[in-house]
């Protein structure tokens, strides 16, 4: 083969190859193209987005649940294909990603009404108590989402099974600063008072470990796989293999007319 069709079918070769990797690319960006939002409705309440929703890649979504009479919104539940994740933000937002399907569910609870004490007949002034169940023991009073009118009156007690151990309650909520009380969302505390801004809502766990156990420490979460600039990782890794590609080509081509002098 002379000099000439060796160069002739290198060429050919990387053209055909760039035009491979292209097409991977193109059909990459195409498949991640819009996101897809189902907004699934729930008894206890509306949401201000409803039904099924297409959006671009890097849209950030919003959305507001608000509770029915005599219910309370609690969270909301995302699910992907990766996964489902609880959040309590209301109105939620979430930056989508392009080709993934989000099924957003809003849970509202009944309201009930604490121990002695009737719900309040303002609720836009009332303190939310959710008391969510913890492992190894119990709570009283059990489980539930509560309306307090007076938060003060309130009191958790965290009763172990045989082998637990109290640890510590978890608080948590939308509010960082608690509504204006004093912060510690770690309290060990048993019972413990309720104390919080009214017109907030704020999330109450019991947390037990195994008796002889080391106190549970908290573990990093794990961050979902981002974007750059509103493409996925795996199509700029694509993208870089082309320009890899080309600059290769460009300096086969150099080296090919050097020596062709």
């Amino acid at each position: 083969m002379s000099r000439k069709s060796r160069l002739f079918v290198l060429s050919l070769f990387f053209a055909m190859l760039l035009l491979s990797t292209s097409a991977l690319v193109f059909s990459g960006v195409q498949a991640q193209g819009d996101a897809t939002v189902i907004v699934t409705a729930a008894t206890g309440g509306t949401t201000d987005i409803s039904g099924t929703t297409t959006y671009p890649d890097g849209t950030s979504f919003s959305i507001t649940a608000t509770a029915s009479s005599q219910y309370a919104f609690v969270d909301w539940i995302v699910s992907t294909d990766s996964g489902s994740t609880n959040y309590v933000d209301n109105p939620l937002t979430i930056t989508l990603t392009g080709g993934t399907t989000y099924t957003i569910l809003p849970e509202f609870q009944l309201l009930l009404a604490p121990p002695g004490a009737n719900i309040p007949t303002q609720m836009a002034n009332a303190a939310i108590v959710v008391v969510l169940a913890g492992a190894g023991g119990k709570s009283s009073p059990a489980p539930g989402t509560y309306a307090l009118a007076d938060a003060t009156n309130m009191k958790l007690t965290a009763t172990p099974n045989s082998g637990w151990q109290f640890s510590h309650w978890t608080i948590s909520g939308a509010s960082t600063t608690h509504g204006g009380y004093p912060v510690d969302f770690t309290p060990t505390t048993n019972p413990y008072t309720v104390g919080h801004g009214y017109g907030y809502t704020y999330y109450y766990q019991p947390v037990f470990t195994p008796v002889g156990s080391p106190e549970p420490s908290a573990s990093p979460s794990s961050s979902p796989a981002g974007t750059i600039g509103g493409m996925s990782i795996e199509t700029w890794t694509i993208i870089a293999l082309i320009i890899v590609i080309i600059a290769m080509a460009i300096g086969f081509a150099v080296f090919a007319a050097r020596k062709k002098k």
